[in-house]
């Protein structure tokens, strides 16, 4: 330790550290993905490949519309109002996001088809049901917290002038908080684009780019021109929709526009019901499908050793994949925050990453790894260009607005850079980091399409789900689905339990 306090007073050390961590975000996370176009010698391109581009990309906007139009009133009520059992809602929100999408895929499955509500057969309107459910989060939590960021006293000062609800929320708040509503809407967007596992237990005939980009890539004999192309494709289109998407990431002046006071103040009126609507749709359909495949979970099923293998290979990639993000995640995330010279390109890349489809990524990695690695270890570095732009993003976010003069005053009574470090930023953002991690690690273990597109023949628990539900075992499917939901919270569980404690 006094070595480290000694070496960090050197500003060469740090220097060494931060090139460290953007050499390994250039080189490990970003680089290996646009390898990908080093393999378009032979493009190629059919109606297939084609369709399946349509039909992803119109499953992702109307899947972002859908979430846009019940999670904007959602993200306002739990901004700005209170009502009964707030908490608990504020709460449940989030609850998708620990369920495996493969889990997810399952139990949309069963609530739809005839083993539930016997409304849909598996196809796209089964496809749009089920992204809504692990989207939806993202654009309630990115609105609220842009919501929450915004001086209250604006709207207060718009009411005492005679300003309808409406009228405020139009002409004042939407305008302050649109760049969140964008952010939460292209996450939406792109995890929607990328989904594989889940989708392709609901897909039924409909072909999506990840799944068609899979099947190329694993068929016998396998199709790598066709699966290459159509992943390049796809990788371009998507970086393009984040270029537009981020230019649009500003908040928006105030400026009057037409207003028609009387007929707002009367719609006005009509805020209760979709406050109550937004309510309805988080549980109607969010929250209860996303669970309904418990009650197929059959309980005279034993922990196989194929399950129990599944489990280790998931939670053993997972664990070593979020702790890559961890070591080099930190440094980046700091560099970030500090605003030097190259950090805001290297945000901007860091941000891109989060867009990148998954099956792309492992497509992409393994391609660049081939040869080199075994698939156990391309499957590792996979993950991590999966998950780690997802960590460093929330804990730059956090330490971008720490207080710096914290840290100088620490300096300034003759702290080292790293005894500032540990006991000054590192408890501030002890929250973030650990939130940082649950994040990572859930995103790991719920990926399916990466882990296809590097190797067809680790099975983690995600991909056991898939082929369980595919063979028409629903019962062993959901058992499965139980017990990796149950490891997942205890893990949650136990990392927000340890946030809580004292550094």
């Amino acid at each position: 330790m006094n070595f480290i306090d000694r070496a960090s007073q050197q500003r060469r050390w740090s220097q060494v550290i931060d090139l460290i961590a953007i050499l390994f975000f250039l080189i490990i996370i970003i680089s290996p993905v646009f390898f990908i176009f080093t393999g378009l010698g032979n493009f190629v391109f059919s109606i297939q490949m084609q369709d399946a581009l349509v039909v992803s990309f119109s499953i992702a906007i109307l899947v972002t519309i859908i979430d846009l139009l019940f999670g904007i009133p959602l993200a306002w009520l739990l901004a700005r109002k209170q009502f009964p059992l707030k908490r608990v809602v504020d709460t449940l929100v989030d609850l998708p996001l620990v369920i495996p999408t493969s889990a997810l895929g399952l139990s949309i499955a069963l609530f739809w088809g005839t083993s539930g509500i016997g409304f849909l057969a598996p196809g796209f309107l089964m496809i749009v049901l089920l992204h809504i459910t692990f989207t939806f989060p993202y654009v309630v939590r990115t609105t609220q917290a842009a919501i929450l960021g915004i001086d209250g006293d604006l709207g207060r000062a718009a009411s005492t002038l005679g300003a309808s609800p409406l009228l405020s929320f139009r002409t004042i708040w939407l305008p302050l908080f649109r760049a969140g509503a964008i952010s939460g809407a292209l996450l939406a967007f792109t995890r929607s684009l990328g989904e594989t596992g889940a989708t392709l237990i609901v897909a039924g005939a409909v072909q999506t780019v990840p799944i068609l980009t899979v099947y190329y890539k694993n068929s016998i004999p396998t199709n790598m021109d066709a699966a290459i192309s159509l992943s390049a494709i796809f990788l371009i289109i998507s970086v393009f929709i984040f270029m537009v998407a981020h230019s649009q990431l500003v908040p928006a002046s105030l400026r009057m526009r037409k207003v028609n006071a009387q007929a707002e103040k009367r719609l006005s009126q009509l805020g209760v019901f979709s406050d109550a609507a937004s309510v309805l749709f988080l549980f109607l359909l969010v929250l209860l499908p996303s669970f309904y495949f418990l009650r197929f979970m059959g309980f005279d099923f034993g922990i196989t050793s194929l399950l129990t293998d599944s489990i280790l290979i998931s939670f053993l990639v997972a664990g070593a994949a979020t702790l890559l993000s961890l070591v080099f995640g930190i440094p980046l995330a700091l560099y970030i925050a500090s605003k030097q010279k190259l950090s805001n390109i290297m945000k901007l890349l860091n941000d891109m990453g989060m867009i990148m489809p998954t099956v792309t990524i492992g497509l992409s990695l393994s391609l660049f790894w081939a040869g080199r690695a075994p698939d156990a270890i391309i499957l590792v570095l996979a993950h991590t260009a999966i998950i780690f732009p997802y960590f460093v993003g929330s804990v730059s976010e956090v330490l971008s607005e720490l207080d710096e003069n914290l840290v100088q005053v620490a300096r300034s009574l003759g702290a080292s850079p790293f005894y500032a470090f540990h006991t000054v930023i590192l408890p501030l953002a002890k929250p973030s980091i650990i939130a940082g991690i649950v994040v990572a690690f859930m995103r790991s273990v719920s990926e399916t399409g990466g882990t296809l597109a590097v190797s067809s023949k680790i099975q983690t628990v995600p991909l056991l789900i898939v082929n369980l539900s595919k063979a028409g075992d629903s019962a062993q499917a959901a058992f499965s689905a139980a017990v990796l939901v149950a490891l997942a919270l205890v893990f949650v569980l136990a990392l927000r339990w340890n946030q809580q404690k004292k550094w």
